[in-house]
C-alpha cells in the first residue's frame, strides 16, 4: 500500500489474523501519469496516515477513497460511515484513517493537490465528509473506473494522460456537485472529454424508455442534437448506435441469466426500451447471428 499510494500504518483488527497463513489483501495500481487509480482489499483492519507518517515522507496529494464494502473514515471534524459506493476525499498532507470490521475494500483515486486546485477551490468542510453514492458524478466517475479496470494494459499507447485528466474533471465536478447539490454547477467544469461519459450514464439509466434517442440526450443536457453527435463521434460512437448497443448487450445478460428464465422474451424487450418483439427479434439476430430464444437455450446450456 505505501508503495501504491503513500506511506501508511496499517493493522488487522485482529492481531491473530496477521499470522494467519490464510490472509487476504492486495493492491493493484493503474498509473495515468497526472492520477493513479489502485484497487486495495484486505482483510478487516485499520490503515493510518499518521503525523510520523508525514514528516517521513512530502507526498501532497488528495484521495478520494470510494468503498466497495461498508468502512468509516475520519479526518479533520468529520466521522464518516460508508456504505458500497459511497465515497470520502482525503488529504494525505494532515493525519486521517479508514477502518472496515469487515472486509475492506476501496478504490482510491489519487491526484496531486496542485491538479486539482487548478481548477477547483478546495474547501476544508469536505475533507472527510461521507460523499453519497447518491452523487450522480461519483456515479459516472466510479463507472468510468470500472470500464478502465476491466481489461489491465489494454489502454492505447498515449492515452494514460488524456484518460488521466478527464478523470480529475469528473472527480472536480463530483466535489462541485457535493458542495453545490446543483448538477448544472457540476457539469460548468467539465470538460469536453468528459461529456461522453455523463451521456453514456443517462443512456444506461434511462435504457428503457422507447422514446430514448439523440433528441432525448440533447434534452436532457441542454445541447443541440448536432452537438450531442459531435460529442460521441469523438468518442467513436454514434448515439443511435450506442443507444442500441446498450439495449441489446443489457437484454443478453437478461437472456443469459438463468435466475431470469420465467420472463418472456417480449418482457425482457420491453425492460429495454424495445416495445415491438418482431423489431426486438430482428436487431438481436443481426447483433448475434441467434434470435433471443436460441441465444438464451445456448447460454444455459453452458
Amino acid at each position: 500500500m505505501r508503495d501504491c499510494i503513500v506511506e501508511l500504518d496499517a493493522a488487522p483488527f485482529d492481531r491473530a489474523v496477521a499470522a494467519d497463513p490464510g490472509y487476504t489483501g492486495w493492491a493493484y495500481l493503474l498509473d495515468l501519469g497526472s492520477i493513479s487509480i489502485t484497487d486495495v482489499g484486505s482483510d478487516p483492519a485499520r490503515v493510518a496516515r499518521t503525523a510520523r507518517a508525514i514528516r517521513r515522507s512530502s507526498d501532497d496529494f488528495y484521495h478520494l477513497s470510494i468503498a466497495q464494502h461498508p468502512s468509516r473514515a475520519w479526518q479533520a471534524e468529520h466521522h464518516a460511515r460508508m456504505a458500497a459506493g459511497d465515497a470520502v476525499l482525503l488529504d494525505c498532507t494532515q493525519p486521517f484513517w479508514l477502518a472496515a470490521d469487515n472486509f475492506a475494500h476501496h478504490v482510491v483515486v489519487s491526484v496531486s493537490q496542485s491538479d486539482l486546485t487548478r481548477t477547483f477551490r478546495m474547501e476544508r468542510d469536505l475533507l472527510g465528509r461521507r460523499i453519497s453514492a447518491r452523487n450522480t458524478m461519483l456515479r459516472v466517475l466510479t463507472a468510468a473506473i470500472g470500464e478502465l479496470g476491466k481489461e489491465p494494459g489494454s489502454l492505447p499507447s498515449g492515452w494514460e494522460t488524456e484518460i488521466g485528466h478527464t478523470v480529475t474533471e469528473l472527480i472536480v465536478s463530483t466535489l462541485r456537485l457535493e458542495e453545490t447539490g446543483r448538477p448544472a454547477d457540476a457539469g460548468a467544469g467539465l470538460g469536453h472529454r468528459a461529456q461522453p461519459l455523463r451521456m453514456q450514464d443517462f443512456v444506461r439509466r434511462h435504457i428503457a424508455e422507447p422514446g430514448l434517442s439523440t433528441r432525448t440526450l440533447a434534452g436532457a443536457f441542454e445541447v443541440s442534437r448536432r452537438y450531442v453527435e459531435v460529442v460521441f463521434h469523438d468518442a467513436g460512437l454514434s448515439p443511435s448506435r450506442f443507444i442500441r448497443e446498450t439495449r441489446l448487450g443489457l437484454a443478453a445478460r437478461v437472456l443469459a441469466d438463468p435466475r431470469q428464465s420465467h420472463r418472456s422474451v417480449a418482457a425482457i424487450a420491453r425492460s429495454v426500451g424495445i416495445e415491438s418483439p418482431t423489431a426486438f427479434a430482428r436487431t438481436f439476430r443481426a447483433r448475434y447471428d441467434l434470435s433471443p430464444t436460441d441465444f438464451r437455450h445456448s447460454a444455459t446450456q453452458l
